[in-house]
């Protein structure tokens, strides 16, 4: 699953409700956007450590904010993100589950799916929320790019890769109304394919959009799960998606 969002109370209902007994023998996959207030995301992250054998974690762009953080970098709070992740037992690095391997491949859009735009100044708030130390997007997106190292995949037999950002821009479903493509620069980087295609990743997990999508392109298998805002429920899943066994 993805974009999680316990800032919001009846997301944060949903996670505290959630069994404590059926998926302890499973293995979780978190594409981003659990929290932007870092208490609550270490709270959602260990909730989830309690619920799961394995949980597996990437930060999205909400988890990445310092308008409601006393740290001035958003590098800073990734730190600060990974910290809480060793602290409640989440992997942030490929994980080995039997004969697959979980990947989790770090990102930022760079605008690679289309050029910056005007109306995205005064609506994405990424803009505001997030402080870079002087780098611009495309900048961040280099630095998170070469963050991924090549995992060993001596081995393996199936690999899930997982990013919060979109890997292609073709992910997005031909009907998404026009009013709303002006956000389409702003939703991954092509860096993310290419880490895809290198590891060899058959199923590939994103988030991000918030619009559920299971689609096969040229041999990956892309799904977006994500959980969403309270009010998307015409375009977002309010439950676990099972993707096993591989």
């Amino acid at each position: 699953m993805s974009d999680l969002h316990t800032d919001h109370p009846q997301n944060w209902k949903w996670l505290d409700r959630l069994s404590r007994e059926d998926f302890l023998d499973d293995t979780l996959i978190v594409a981003g956007d659990v929290a932007d207030e870092i208490g609550l995301l270490r709270a959602s992250l260990e909730q989830l450590s309690r619920r799961f054998r394995h949980v597996c974690f990437v930060p999205g762009n909400h988890d990445l904010w310092v308008i409601r953080s006393d740290l001035r970098s958003s590098f800073d709070k990734y730190r600060t993100v990974n910290q809480a992740c060793r602290d409640a037992g989440v992997h942030t690095q490929a994980c080995r589950v039997g004969s697959t391997l979980i990947v989790p491949l770090l990102g930022w859009y760079d605008y690679s799916f289309g050029p910056f735009n005007e109306t995205l100044r005064s609506n994405w708030m990424d803009f505001t929320a997030c402080q870079w130390d002087g780098h611009d997007d495309e900048a961040v997106s280099r630095v998170f790019d070469e963050l991924n190292r090549p995992p060993d995949t001596q081995g393996v037999r199936h690999i899930v890769s997982f990013s919060h950002f979109l890997p292609r821009i073709d992910l997005m479903p031909a009907g998404v109304p026009p009013q709303y493509r002006y956000l389409y620069p702003v939703l991954g980087s092509a860096r993310l394919e290419r880490q895809v295609r290198r590891l060899g990743a058959q199923t590939h997990i994103y988030g991000h959009s918030h619009l559920n999508r299971r689609v096969t392109l040229e041999g990956v298998t892309y799904i977006n799960n994500a959980f969403g805002y309270p009010s998307e429920r015409h375009i977002a899943n309010k439950a676990l998606l099972c993707l096993g066994p591989l």
